[in-house]
């Protein structure tokens, strides 16, 4: 059983004289409202916001896994230490992941194997945005956006000369962590902070068997080569001869077997006689007994046999294979807090090495040539990851002035993630990136408020390793955007807009093989401009119940996968082709919402459909070569089509305290509308998620 402690110590280690000072401090009001600087209409644009108190229930050890009881979000569960939030059947390159209103190092769209860059010890709270975010955001929060806040930033004076925060947990199926945070006071105005974690855990158990019984269907998976490289399995399958569609046996074939080197196929026959080319006669042939009237000539004349499915690697009931994990990161920041400006940085490490449940092949098989087969030996799947961060804030709070306030964010993330065969390195991307954004707040009027703002993201990518599947990548961005948001009481509207310029190159250097595939053509530059905007419009009646309506016109540019991959990726078990010929995608989104909120009931329910055009997925060309599936980035008209509900009600129940009990429905579809019988060959009729 799981079992956590926490503890909590403030204690006063300065002097008892700056103690008193910094409780008679009168800037700290001010500071608070600093600290509440940001763009105006962010709880009115479909969020969902998330505090400490409620993370410390939910928090799990991914991102995905801690979000996906909201409704409409989901995890994309790529083994039990790598999952990413999906957002109405959008994840990946299409939903943001933030940190303090800046891109953080998210490879997890590039390749889901990679979990998001976030210590989710240090989070104190996360806003979900359930719809388009690109207007505040750009281009990749076209499915939605995932804003998490950490403290490594101090933005007030703590309330205690030195707060301290730790955490010792242990459990049978929840390995080791321990962890610890601390704030306090360095002088007057100025505030110091850091913290720890370490984590680990050597195996993940579950009840029953790691693999669905599925894979072990011979209807299923004998002929599915798709399904057998999911399930990781070999099946000893082939085609064999009907014999018993055949009502006749040939006595020439019989007599003649070894003369003529005829084989089985010519043994059964249709024919009830033969002819002898020896004396120009014919004679009949004996019956088969194993005939059954009533089959077809055609379509019944092979049978599929399957003898045998075997794991790539054997597994153990109970158990998640390979789905170890362990972890460390430490921080340090300070701040100065004045009256009506902040300003302060942070500095953020953090190393990460796990499992994913998968094996796969650290050498290809060669050919052979008639000789015996060697044993092929297939090695587990990790991911180890180590990230440096830089981070800078500032704020100013003006008076008097049409700018209500301005505040400036900096991160630069310093990373090197490589994806191993056992602890061979297969592949290994160097990440280098730049972030900074810029918000000013306006001054409120009597009806209207609204933030403008600048974002600037620039961002260089190194491949090595012999089995790497991109090629070098630049990729920069800026946009501007403005939101407003007009409040009439019981009538609110809101109209943002962006324009984004989106850059992507590559350089394939000499070290850098590519595939038979597309292999993402010419690696053409690439140059993109976006547009997104943003309507809505709610009615709020009696202040009790609501009805609300918007609209979203959203644009993404492709990623640098997308555009430009082109080798094996040994942790999805596929080749992956890029195309650079892609467009961007654009999509148009209305969604319509009513909600009630009484004393003891709140219900709510939205329904929202998008229309997608070049909506870019990795499609299957139905390709295998040796081990590897061969796929290609493609792209299709789209829609998605969803509705979402959810209901809570309070009750007092005096000596037992007070319980709320709530539910919550939620349907999405993602379905094709592309006229494309190779793409429903291939696909089917619901665009894939990821492989």
């Amino acid at each position: 059983m799981k079992k956590t402690l926490y503890f909590l110590m403030g204690s006063s280690l300065i002097y008892p004289s700056l103690l008193k000072a910094q409780k008679l401090n009168p800037e700290k009001k001010n500071v608070k409202d600093i600290e509440s600087i940001q763009i105006q209409g962010k709880t009115d644009y479909n969020s969902v916001n998330i505090s400490r108190k409620k993370l410390d229930f939910i928090q799990s050890n991914t991102l995905g896994e801690t979000l996906r009881k909201i409704p409409g979000i989901q995890n994309s569960g790529y083994g039990p230490n790598s999952g990413a939030p999906v957002i109405r059947s959008l994840s990946g390159n299409r939903v943001k992941i933030l940190e303090n209103g800046v891109a953080v190092n998210d490879l997890s769209g590039i390749s889901p194997d990679f979990n998001t860059d976030i210590e989710m010890n240090s989070v104190q709270n996360i806003t979900v945005y359930k719809n388009s975010a690109s207007v505040l955001y750009g281009g990749k929060a076209i499915g939605g956006a995932i804003d998490i806040e950490t403290d490594y930033v101090p933005r007030q004076l703590p309330n205690k000369t030195i707060n301290f925060r730790g955490l010792l947990e242990g459990g049978s199926n929840s390995g080791q962590k321990q962890a610890f945070s601390a704030k306090g006071v360095i002088a007057k105005n100025w505030v110091w902070t850091v913290g720890a974690a370490n984590q680990k855990q050597e195996i993940v158990r579950i009840p029953g068997k790691s693999k669905d019984s599925r894979c072990y269907d011979p209807s299923l998976v004998g002929f599915n080569s798709i399904l057998q490289s999911l399930c990781q399995i070999e099946v000893d399958s082939r085609h064999v001869l009907n014999k018993s569609l055949f009502p006749y046996i040939s006595q020439f074939a019989i007599d003649h077997m070894i003369e003529y080197e005829l084989s089985e196929g010519d043994l059964y026959t249709f024919s009830p006689t033969y002819y002898n080319p020896s004396d120009g006669k014919h004679y009949p042939n004996p019956k088969n007994q194993l005939y059954v009237s009533g089959q077809d000539p055609v379509k019944d004349r092979y049978k599929d046999e399957v003898n045998n499915i075997r794991d790539y690697v054997q597994t153990k009931d109970g158990e998640i294979p390979n789905s170890h994990s362990e972890s460390n990161s430490f921080y340090v920041g300070t701040s100065y807090i004045g009256k009506s400006f902040y300003a302060g940085g942070a500095y953020q490490n953090s190393f990460s090495y796990f499992g994913v449940p998968g094996y796969t092949l650290p050498k290809m098989p060669q050919h052979t040539h008639g000789k015996p087969q060697p044993k092929i030996e297939y090695r587990p799947i990790n991911i180890r990851s180590l990230s440096h961060k830089a981070m800078f804030e500032s704020g100013y709070q003006f008076t008097g002035f049409p700018i209500s306030s301005i505040k400036l964010n900096y991160m630069g993330v310093f990373s090197k993630n490589a994806e191993l065969i056992d602890r061979q390195r297969a592949n290994q991307f160097e990440v280098n990136q730049h972030n900074g954004r810029l918000e000013i707040v306006q001054q409120k009027l009597k009806f209207l408020s609204g933030t403008t703002g600048l974002d600037i993201q620039y961002r260089d990518m190194t491949g090595d390793g012999k089995q790497r599947y991109l090629p070098n990548t630049i990729s920069r961005e800026i946009g501007i955007f403005t939101m407003q948001h007009l409040d009439f009481n019981s009538v609110q509207l809101d109209l943002g807009y962006r324009n984004d310029h989106v850059q992507r190159r590559a350089d394939a250097d000499k070290k850098y093989v590519r595939s038979r595939g597309l292999s993402g053509g010419k690696l053409s530059d690439r140059d993109f401009t976006l547009h997104q905007l943003h309507t809505s419009a709610q009615w709020n009646i009696f202040k009790k119940a609501y009805l609300k309506a918007q609209y979203n016109h959203s644009e993404r540019a492709p990623e640098v996968n997308e555009l430009y991959a082109g080798n094996n990726h040994f942790a999805i078990l596929t080749e992956e082709n890029g195309d650079d010929r892609l467009d961007k995608e654009i999509a148009k989104t209305v969604e319509l919402g009513a909600g009630i909120n009484l004393k003891n009931l709140r219900v709510s329910a939205n329904w929202y459909h998008t229309s997608y055009k070049n909506y870019i997925y990795l499609a299957h060309t139905g390709i295998s070569r040796e081990v590897f599936l061969v796929k290609e980035w493609r792209s299709d008209d789209t829609e998605i089509n969803g509705v979402e509900a959810e209901a809570a009600y309070k009750v007092d129940l005096n000596k037992i305290g007070k319980w709320e009990i709530g539910a919550y429905y939620d349907l999405v579809r993602n379905i094709s509308v592309a006229d494309s019988s190779i793409r429903k060959w291939s696909d089917g009729d619901y665009m894939p998620f990821w492989i």
